[in-house]
């Protein structure tokens, strides 16, 4: 197996930091900290000044993201611009460069509506509703883009071999499968944060009442949809396993069923910040795996990428 060139390292590298910043992100919008900078952006303005404690923390916290995410973006500035120089017009993972770049832009533009709109911290407004589930639906596309620049920096060339039309249709369903789900989990994660419950019954007897807030009688849907989705999965699997009996099928399957019983953890426990933590980067490491199915159906080795 060739060794990775010093691009394929760092597009790798772009891809795992920039995770680390969402999921630092989901980390904000949890703590209440996405408050921190006021409406100022991209700067915090005279709340550096700040001298209550709890509000310091919070632009701390606040701070430190959007230090971390300009960080990201001008690592995919030059992840792009190397892949100019690295690749030929029309390569696959000059053209995900490309695309990651046009998502980390509009990821920047997220970050700054929801902050200069205030839709942070215990707003539970209908633009909050419908802006989250779109901001992490980007998220997706960004980390697939950065994905599939690194996956096409190694040495890969498209299939050969023509993939059954279904194979494919079914991995693509997987994928929007996969961002409706968690379209859902963003209304699950804003209504446990804003509403905590009292306890997981407590919680539970909400999300039947015709009487809560919208945010919480949508809650339920997440995790009725989370197991379809994994009946869903596990099938694929098994089908795509016939194919490849060792490799990312069963990676598949392996993050479901940890992801899983995350959320049950996190609803047992009323949603603490340490596991939405992790249910977040299990949830980008799922998208991730299904993703890594349809690249693998696409490609395959090759000696020469230039």
């Amino acid at each position: 197996m060739p060794a990775r060139t010093s691009y394929t390292i760092f597009a790798w590298t772009t891809l795992a930091f920039t995770l680390l910043v969402i999921v630092w992100g989901g980390y904000v919008s949890a703590s209440g900290a996405g408050d921190g900078c006021g409406d100022s952006w991209p700067l915090c303005g005279e709340l550096l000044e700040a001298s209550t404690p709890s509000t310091s923390v919070d632009t701390l916290v606040e701070l430190a993201h959007r230090l971390t995410s300009g960080l990201a973006l001008l690592a995919v500035v030059a992840l792009t611009l190397w892949s100019r120089r690295r690749f030929r017009p029309g390569h696959p993972a000059r053209y995900w460069a490309a695309m990651g770049l046009f998502f980390m832009v509009i990821e920047s533009l997220f970050g700054a509506a929801l902050v200069i709109f205030q839709l942070v911290d215990m707003n539970v407004s209908l633009a909050r509703a419908l802006v989250q589930p779109v901001h992490l639906t980007n998220t997706y596309l960004l980390m697939g883009a950065l994905a599939s620049a690194a996956w096409w920096s190694e040495p890969r060339r498209p299939a050969s071999g023509m993939n059954p039309p279904q194979t494919t249709r079914l991995v693509v369903t997987a994928l929007v499968a996969v961002i409706v789900v968690s379209a859902l989990g963003t209304a699950a994660s804003l209504a446990s944060t804003v509403f905590p419950s009292e306890s997981f019954l407590d919680g539970l007897r909400s999300d039947f009442s015709p009487d809560a807030h919208y945010l919480i009688r949508l809650r339920v849907w997440h995790p009725v949809t989370a197991l379809g989705l994994g009946v869903y999965l596990f099938w694929l699997s098994r089908h795509l396993g016939r194919q490849r009996p060792q490799g990312t099928p069963h990676v598949v399957t392996g993050i479901f069923v940890t992801q899983m019983g995350v959320g049950l953890l996190d609803a047992a426990l009323l949603a603490p910040i340490g596991v939405q933590m992790m249910h977040l980067l299990l949830a980008h490491l799922m998208w991730l795996s299904v993703l890594a199915l349809w690249l693998d159906l696409t490609s395959e080795p090759a000696i020469h990428t230039r």
